[in-house]
């Protein structure tokens, strides 16, 4: 009889315990779905690239958004041409971009031509068709006769991942997805209330 009745009682505490730790998972479900500084958050602009050209004087500068492309979704490549020695940017210029890949086992070449860059910035908008690993050059070259003639290349990488799966806990920007943290806050919640109430019932 005293086994049972330790029995009865361990059960008892387990019982308690439960909706606690129940409610307890939703609070910190509830609190990472809050959270604005999110340790799976990731910036939504690429590290930069740079590509230097001594000859000409030159630094280009080469970054693109989203940070993590996603197929078929357009991402912003953007260059900025730079004078080597002050920073500054590089005037009057035009510009030629060529995308290069073979991720699907064929080579694939992209062209955009006659870019005007008067500021010494530009971008251009490109939709990636398959995951792998990209090539982008583009050709630089002066357009204004008040500045001397100059031809500079420069080439940059941009890796496009496999896609993830639309029911995982992370998304394609790399955050947290809210959606199924709250709907596992709620199922929680919802849980303790039950087990609760079926707890004063049979005691009743």
């Amino acid at each position: 009889m005293k086994c049972d009745s330790s029995l009865v009682k361990g059960l008892q505490s387990i019982s308690m315990i439960i909706p606690f730790l129940l409610l307890l998972s939703s609070l910190i479900a509830v609190a990472i779905y809050l959270s604005p500084n999110s340790t799976l958050g990731q910036s939504s602009t690429s590290g930069t690239q740079s590509w230097l050209d001594r000859e000409n004087n030159l630094r280009i500068v080469f970054s693109y958004t989203p940070a993590i492309p996603i197929i078929d979704t357009p991402t912003d490549l953007k260059f900025s041409i730079q004078n080597l020695q002050t920073g500054k940017p590089v005037t009057d210029l035009s510009a030629r971009v060529v995308i290069l890949t073979n991720s699907s086992g064929t080579e694939r070449i992209f062209r955009f031509t006659n870019i005007t860059v008067p500021d010494g910035v530009f971008s251009i908008k490109y939709l990636f068709p398959d995951t792998g690993l990209y090539q982008v050059i583009t050709r630089i070259t002066s357009q204004s006769n008040d500045v001397a003639s100059l031809a500079s290349l420069a080439s940059f990488k941009v890796f496009v991942p496999g896609q993830p799966n639309p029911f995982s806990l992370n998304n394609s920007s790399g955050s947290s997805n809210p959606w199924i943290i709250f709907v596992i806050a709620v199922a929680a919640v919802i849980a303790t209330i039950l087990i609760v109430i079926n707890r004063r019932k049979a005691r009743k």
